[in-house]
């Protein structure tokens, strides 16, 4: 997707409404839905995230986001795929100053290279009790990646259109409450997406396609 074509959806991105659960769904892990809304009914000690989705126009001005993949570490996320993003800190004004300090401790982005766009669905975590408030940002010219080398492994950069055209597939097992289970993920190269970055990239494609294909 040409950059100057996504920036002119942008109005239309901001506007539309979201699609929740019914894009979570399509990425969520089994019985993950229904485990979530038990736990929100009775939890009164859950955590607050923010985690940003950036947009950039790549070397050839084609639309583009970026995934970090973690390091490997002693916690319940290590090595795992996800945006640049974590908890609030008492400098931090609001969640989307948690989601731009973050993105520039992980990645290097300057934090007045990135507009914001909007907000998407939060996202509860069950593993780590933490409730993702993901947001969208844009930047109108190409990005510089400087990663933490404690914290990052490896920066992933992935054509929109990539994620367009890519259909889940049922790749990755994973251990849950119930035992091993297949989870649906999203394969960009040999990287499998899923939990909650798949479900947060589904709620982005679904509002996208809803503007390229009205």
């Amino acid at each position: 997707m040409e950059y100057s074509f996504f920036l002119n959806l942008l109005t239309n991105l901001k506007e539309i409404s979201l699609p929740g659960s019914v894009a979570h769904s399509l990425l969520a892990p089994p019985k993950r839905m229904d485990q979530v809304r038990s736990i929100l009914k009775t939890s009164t000690k859950i955590k607050k995230a923010a985690v940003l989705l950036l947009l950039y126009p790549d070397a050839k001005d084609k639309v583009s986001f970026v995934l970090t993949r973690r390091k490997v570490y002693n916690g319940v996320h290590s090595g795992q795929i996800s945006f640049p993003g974590g908890k609030p800190e008492k400098s931090d004004d609001n969640l989307w100053s948690t989601a731009l300090r973050e993105t520039h401790e992980e990645i290097g982005v300057s934090l007045d290279q990135i507009k914001h766009l909007r907000s998407l669905t939060e996202l509860y975590v069950p593993p780590s009790n933490f409730l993702i408030i993901p947001y969208v940002g844009y930047s109108e010219k190409s990005c510089v990646f400087k990663p933490d080398p404690t914290e990052v492994d490896v920066i992933l950069e992935i054509s929109l259109q990539d994620l367009i055209s890519k259909t889940p597939k049922i790749t990755k097992q994973a251990t849950s409450s119930w035992g091993t289970i297949n989870v649906p993920s999203y394969v960009f190269e040999h990287h499998e997406v899923w939990g909650a970055t798949a479900m947060i990239l589904s709620e982005f494609k679904m509002l996208l396609t809803a503007q390229l294909f009205k």
